[in-house]
């Protein structure tokens, strides 16, 4: 499915899609009022939808439930709306996503929708994604996360791409530095993940390559010394990661991250993050009995090869190094021990995510998982 895009979206741009829309009546899912209010979010959508109808559900919690998204259904059902506006965070956007496309195949169980998406047969209303952080890519992405009874579910199909996406870096400006970090993160790990995938593209490693060339030059900028480059740039570079890993999907370091956030409460971005760059130095030792590309040892390689040309190093160990040290220059605390988390083997090693391990272009075992966690403590 194609995708409109807009660069510099404002309230003007808004209002004038939802009137060729032809819209009625508006679903609009946002964050709880204090961050609704304090990133200017709320001013610019009542500027856009005055003279309107439009239902607000904000009545979930950060990363996305499936019990929380049922009553997202219940109130959409309920209020008839023909538009949908997702206007926050990634599992503010993912939250639309998923109540979206549960509505239009409500003859479907949810829970078996979480379980196999194939069976989605319906497209649900035109939606407008708007990020107001930097960093998940959901405005570009066709899946969506929800979390059920503690394990993690990623329900991907093409039709829950958003219709339109727009950025506005405003959003980004009252957003702590530890918020601006992670998110960042998230999105660098994405554009890293997504150049070694094994689901990578020609086209996908073209949005990979410039989302890393933007986020290595500014988003420790736009955490430290934040100014209107930085923002769009950072801004910018997270939506590239999204359509990069909307081609490749993610890779090894995602496949951990779960787990940190599900026992820890260790915010997405930083859980990714925590191995990120141990996988830069595993994948460069492929070879022909733990490959998981099929196009090759030597094609992974030479991804690993460029990867560190992108980062401005020399080999993979460089690169590990590197960007170890890019997170401590933003402020992320990267060693498990310091974190206090030290029964990883029950708690990391075995709720893995297998299929995102897949997509990883070298194979590993648990065995080889706890061993490149116990490099973590140091």
């Amino acid at each position: 499915m194609n995708q409109e895009f807009i660069e510099d979206i404002s309230s003007i741009d808004l209002k004038d899609l939802i009137s060729k829309h032809e819209c009625r009546r508006v679903f609009l899912v946002t964050v709880k009022d204090g961050a609704y209010v304090n990133s200017g979010a709320k001013e610019y959508i009542e500027l856009a939808l005055e003279g309107l109808e439009y239902v607000r559900f904000y009545d979930f919690e950060q990363n996305p439930k499936y019990e929380d998204a049922i009553k997202g259904v219940e109130l959409f059902e309920q209020a008839k709306c023909d538009l949908m506006i997702a206007i926050g965070g990634g599992s503010v956007i993912d939250m639309a996503k998923l109540i979206n496309v549960f509505t239009a195949n409500s003859f479907l169980n949810s829970l078996d929708i979480i379980q196999n998406p194939k069976l989605i047969q319906n497209k649900g209303k035109t939606m407008i994604a708007i990020p107001t952080t930097s960093g998940t890519g959901s405005e570009a992405t066709h899946f969506a996360v929800v979390y059920h009874q503690k394990k993690k579910y990623s329900v991907a199909h093409e039709s829950i791409l958003p219709d339109i996406a727009g950025l506005n870096y405003r959003f980004t400006i009252t957003k702590p530095k530890y918020l601006t970090a992670t998110t960042g993160l998230d999105a660098f790990s994405q554009a890293i993940e997504s150049y070694w995938s094994v689901g990578s593209t020609s086209e996908s490693k073209e949005y990979s390559k410039e989302a890393i060339q933007l986020l290595v030059k500014y988003l420790s900028k736009a955490v430290n010394s934040a100014d209107v480059e930085s923002r769009k740039a950072v801004m910018k570079g997270a939506f590239l990661a999204g359509k990069a890993i909307n081609i490749s999907k993610t890779t090894a370091a995602h496949a951990v991250s779960y787990a940190f956030t599900t026992y820890y409460s260790i915010p997405h971005g930083h859980a990714v993050f925590l191995t990120l760059p141990e996988f830069f130095e595993y994948n460069q030792g492929v070879d022909e009995n733990d490959m998981n590309d099929s196009r090759g040892v030597d094609y992974t390689r030479d991804n690993m090869h460029e990867l560190c040309k992108l980062l401005g190093v020399s080999c993979a160990l460089e690169g590990k190094i590197f960007l170890r040290e890019y997170a401590k220059e933003i402020g992320i605390e990267l060693s498990l021990e310091k974190l206090g988390i030290s029964d990883y083997k029950e708690k990391i090693i075995d709720n893995v995510n297998m299929e995102r391990l897949g997509n990883n272009p070298r194979k590993i075992t648990k065995e080889g998982l706890v061993t490149l966690l116990k490099s973590k403590q140091d």
